[in-house]
């Protein structure tokens, strides 16, 4: 049985890479593309190879009144919405009604208004490994231990989970541990800012002291650093004006949930899809993703949205159904665009078999690795 470290760095970008002195000087090092989304999907591609026509989900939240935290008081909304109109209250309000329906995740910025319309679909493997509901690494293979993460303030994750596997090691010769903190440092402070840079570099050099405590104990082994994907900078808010051009927004015509940089659209009247179409169409901050990409990323399925549209990289709704202010480092854009790349680093034996490309690799990659047999 083979002897397989996988350290997650959630957020690495690629571009990145050359800014940290050991990571950088591995031998094998691959960008990778993403799959379109955020993290609750690219963790099933990479971990299980499977994409959101597989897993029914795409993003987090997704269209699915009757799954709703509001169906049930869904006659009064309106009349709460236009009664608490400043955000403080309607923030408020929302929280109250919504502190039992998901405990433990954040609510989204949605309006009082609309919380009869979005369920919470998407699933976190790395939250519980062991039961997630689809087949993957975890399933698969029993000796692969997964360090959890712990629940402490995020920005001090990462040190006590690198102490925590150094200790490990020793006990798992089969070994996943995941650092989640870059991600928030990104998203608060840009790839640009001190605290940033400065937690990179920590990453760096905590990683190598794993590496080495590895390698140590398992001579012959395959040791993979793998990010989700990348991180760039927010360079301008951009205003959804959907509402004002097409009308307004409801279950009897169309519904839309705004991400920092993802717009899902569900047409729920016929009669103006073609609208809806050309609106987004004209818009030159972004993209609507074409039928084709659709069939190639896996979203092809009508409950993610009929329309899918994609800001430029550097931009972000303000506000938006996720948040109330743009962050100021952002992820989610194009899997294409140069910022979006993640990182696979391998030590061991060179790869035999195809580079990774595209996160689906990645999980065939780290399969083959966990299926030798030594």
């Amino acid at each position: 049985m083979s002897n397989v470290l996988i350290i997650f760095v959630d957020s690495f970008p690629y571009q990145l890479l050359s800014c940290v002195t050991h990571l950088n000087s591995a031998t094998e090092k691959w960008p990778i593309i993403p799959g379109f989304g955020y993290s609750v999907n690219i963790h099933a591609e990479m971990f299980g190879g499977l994409l959101p026509d597989d897993v029914g989900y795409f993003g987090e939240w997704q269209y699915n009144p009757l799954a709703s935290p509001g169906w049930r008081i869904r006659k009064i909304l309106p009349l709460l919405d236009a009664l608490c109109r400043p955000y403080v209250m309607n923030r408020g309000l929302q929280y109250l009604l919504t502190r039992n329906y998901q405990p433990g995740h954040i609510m989204p910025n949605i309006r009082l208004r609309d919380l009869d319309k979005f369920a919470m679909a998407g699933k976190h493997i790395l939250e519980s490994p062991k039961t997630y509901p689809h087949p993957t690494l975890f399933s698969e293979f029993s000796h692969l231990n997964v360090i959890p993460i712990p629940q402490l303030p995020k920005g001090t994750r990462d040190e006590q989970l690198y102490h925590t596997g150094l200790d490990a090691i020793a006990q798992h010769h089969q070994l996943l541990i995941p650092f989640p903190d870059l991600d928030g440092f990104g998203h608060t402070y840009g790839t640009d800012a001190l605290p940033y840079q400065e937690h990179l570099s920590h990453l760096d050099t905590w990683i190598m002291h794993l590496i080495e405590q590895f390698q140590s104990h398992y001579p012959q082994h395959h040791i993979f650093i793998i990010s989700d994907h990348g991180m760039v900078n927010v360079t301008q808010g951009i205003y959804l004006d959907i509402e004002e051009i097409v009308g307004k927004a409801g279950n009897h015509s169309y519904v839309y949930f705004s991400d920092a940089n993802l717009l899902r659209v569900w047409v729920r009247d016929e009669r103006i899809r073609t609208s809806l179409y050309e609106y987004l169409l004209q818009l030159e901050y972004g993209q609507l993703v074409s039928p084709d990409e659709r069939q190639e990323y896996g979203l092809t399925s009508k409950h993610f949205g009929d329309f899918i549209f994609v800001l430029h990289e550097g931009l972000a709704f303000e506000p938006s159904t996720f948040a109330h202010h743009k962050p100021t480092g952002m992820h989610g854009y194009h899997p294409l665009d140069p910022g979006q790349q993640a990182i696979a680093i391998h030590y061991g034996p060179q790869w035999q078999h195809e580079p990774p490309q595209r996160m689906r690799d990645v999980y065939v990659m780290m399969r083959q690795a966990l299926n030798e047999q030594w």
